[in-house]
């Protein structure tokens, strides 16, 4: 029989939340905000479940099973993998609830390739020579892409004495 809206919703118990967790953790990494809002959506509205995932996120955290530095770590590398810049990198970890110190650690980490990361992504768009409104067009994308104003312009620049 399908529940109604006014139906209260049914408080799940450890193992039923442990389980859900387990289930989400297995195929990827999750920040502690993360996986508590994930758990909070699925019972909104179930009482006490604001306490229970708290109590939930404590334990795998002390159990290592869940942590925001291996999370970092994972998402880091795989958006540089994507060639995405450090300012979006940055806000989409941001939004996951992720301190600021520990994202700028591990974003400390790249520091040095972050303009070959451009130049690399450039160069597999470019096919010819660079006009202005070429530049513009690549410098609007970079920027999107997340990489700063230095690091775009040092990406174009090599691409203009590459062509």
């Amino acid at each position: 029989m399908a529940r109604s809206a006014r139906d209260p919703i049914e408080t799940p118990g450890p193992n039923e939340l442990r389980a859900f967790a387990y289930r989400l953790l297995g195929r990827r990494e999750y920040s502690v905000f993360e996986l508590g809002q994930r758990i909070r959506q699925k019972w909104h509205g179930a009482e006490g479940i604001d306490d229970l995932a708290e109590e939930l996120l404590q334990d795998l955290q002390d159990e290592n099973l869940l942590s925001d530095e291996r999370f970092v770590e994972s998402f880091v590398r795989s958006r540089v993998g994507r060639h995405q810049g450090p300012l979006k990198i940055k806000a989409a970890l941001r939004d996951k609830g992720v301190s600021d110190a520990l994202v700028s650690t591990e974003l400390e980490a790249y520091s040095d390739q972050w303009t070959d990361l451009a130049a690399a992504w450039l160069s597999r768009q470019l096919a010819g020579p660079i006009d202005y409104d070429v530049k513009k067009k690549y410098y609007r994308r970079l920027a999107s892409r997340g990489f700063t104003h230095s690091q775009a312009m040092d990406a174009m620049n090599r691409a203009s004495r590459e062509s």
